[in-house]
């Protein structure tokens, strides 16, 4: 159909300048009605005398290339008749008469032809079907079909192409073009299937296995439809289809092109699924760990905690030796090991507890995550001493070790004595995975409901003396 006419008379050189003015020789995308991209031209309002005329420019077209068909057409029908002998005659035109209409053609008609199914199959052709299908030759079946297609009329026009041609393939390929354009129409006008009802519309195949079912064999159409099955069961209403069968249909004629290759479909999808979920989860528990570690590195010293930055803490003045806590109460299997480490300046004191997790489920004796952990000073003796922020970890994976915080804002001259500081430890235990030892869930507080225990342990009290400022 792209092949160029010889330029050798009116009709020829009328078709390649409305193709020209058209579009379609040159290559033209796709207009907005068929294609999912739109410009600001598109959301302008139809002219509709704009419109009839390139309606009658695409009609013009058509009759010419149909009209060019048929005149070759006649003219070889003319030829064999006046050179063959009166049996031979009668021959050729019982063959005139077969389903495969181009055998008939001239080396120009062929080309008539071509272009004119490739113009009919065009998306942005405007031709008038109606009037075009008055004119076409009942022999002409493909391009009887291809208007059909465009007055809506699918069952007619598959008929044609699986009755009267008996090619199932041309009838699929017909079906195979119309599933493209709705699957097209529907990422335009962001529809979705389960909103709509017409099945003879959503699945373009469900009305060629009502043809092959119809078609009067009931044999080789009950074959067909099964074999339109078996190709397009990954596009097509399965379930639609299998219901049009006849309800005494053997289960084994369906087994083997059908129902297998089906269910192995299926559990290679669930596989696929599978594997899918297998490979996010590692990548999430991966992204996790990797924030997880650089929390706990960007919490190791004092001076690289971030929220440290807007206090000011000055110069320091000493670091107290470090000292394993105690708890006050007996503690769960999973309290911690935790190291106290003072650091005092001028205005603040700041409170370092290194926690080392240990913790192991009783049943299973695996580890288990910490979440949420966090030193808190609940209570001081002293108005001199008064909590300003806490710096918690968000987890702290089995057998890790991490720095949890507690700024004090401090004013040493109005210390009279000893301040003592009660403290507390609060963390949730989650559970891990056996192989990564990730922690199942990342999130602490109610995203932990139902995963873990949160507990909050009393520590033994601290000491703070104004000498430890000096």
């Amino acid at each position: 159909g792209a092949a160029p006419l010889p330029l050798t008379s009116g009709r020829s050189l009328a078709v390649t300048y409305l193709e020209s003015a058209i579009g379609i020789s040159t290559g033209r995308q796709a207009s907005a009605a068929s294609s999912t991209e739109q410009d600001a031209f598109d959301a302008l309002p139809s002219d509709k005398a704009v419109e009839e005329r390139i309606a009658d420019l695409h009609d013009e077209l058509a009759f010419l290339l149909l009209e060019g068909m048929i005149s070759e057409r006649r003219e070889v029908a003319s030829t064999a008749t006046t050179t063959t002998e009166e049996g031979d005659a009668t021959e050729a035109k019982q063959d005139t008469d077969s389903t495969d209409e181009a055998e008939h053609d001239s080396e120009l008609g062929a080309l008539y032809r071509g272009k004119l199914r490739r113009f009919l199959s065009w998306p942005n052709a405007k031709v008038r079907p109606e009037q075009l299908l008055k004119m076409t030759p009942p022999e002409f079946h493909r391009e009887r079909a291809l208007v059909l297609g465009r007055l809506g009329r699918h069952d007619d026009a598959l008929r044609i192409l699986y009755c009267d041609l008996r090619d199932l393939d041309m009838a699929l390929e017909y079906c195979d073009v119309r599933c493209e354009q709705w699957e097209s129409k529907k990422r335009r006008s962001r529809f979705r299937a389960s909103t709509i009802t017409d099945d003879s519309e959503s699945d373009p195949y469900l009305p060629l296995v009502k043809v092959a079912l119809a078609s009067g064999d009931q044999k080789e159409g009950v074959d067909a439809a099964i074999k339109v099955l078996s190709l397009r069961r990954d596009v097509m209403d399965c379930g639609a289809a299998l219901r049009l069968l006849p309800g005494d249909l053997p289960l084994s004629r369906i087994a083997r092109p059908f129902l297998i290759p089906a269910v192995v479909d299926e559990e290679s999808e669930v596989r696929q699924m599978k594997v899918t979920a297998a490979l996010l989860r590692a990548s999430y528990v991966r992204l996790k760990k990797e924030l997880t570690d650089a929390q706990i590195e960007s919490q190791a010293s004092l001076r690289s905690v971030p929220a440290f930055k807007s206090l000011g803490l000055g110069e320091l003045i000493r670091t107290s030796k470090s000292f394993r806590a105690r708890p006050v109460h007996a503690t769960s299997s999973s309290f911690p090991d935790v190291t106290i480490t003072k650091h005092y300046f001028p205005r603040y004191l700041v409170i370092q507890a290194k926690i080392t997790n240990s913790a192991v489920s009783a049943l299973s004796g695996e580890g288990r995550a910490l979440a949420d952990v966090s030193f808190v000073v609940a209570e001081s003796s002293d108005e001199a001493l008064t909590p300003t922020l806490t710096v918690p970890l968000k987890t702290l994976p089995t057998r890790s070790t991490g720095s949890v915080w507690c700024a004090l804002a401090a004013s040493p001259q109005r210390l009279d004595d000893i301040a003592v500081i009660a403290c507390e430890l609060r963390y949730t235990v989650l559970n891990v995975d056996a192989t990564t030892g990730a922690p199942l869930t990342f999130g602490g507080g109610s995203a932990t409901v139902g995963l873990g225990q949160t507990y909050v342990e009393e520590l033994r009290d601290l000491e703070v003396r104004p000498s430890d400022f000096e």
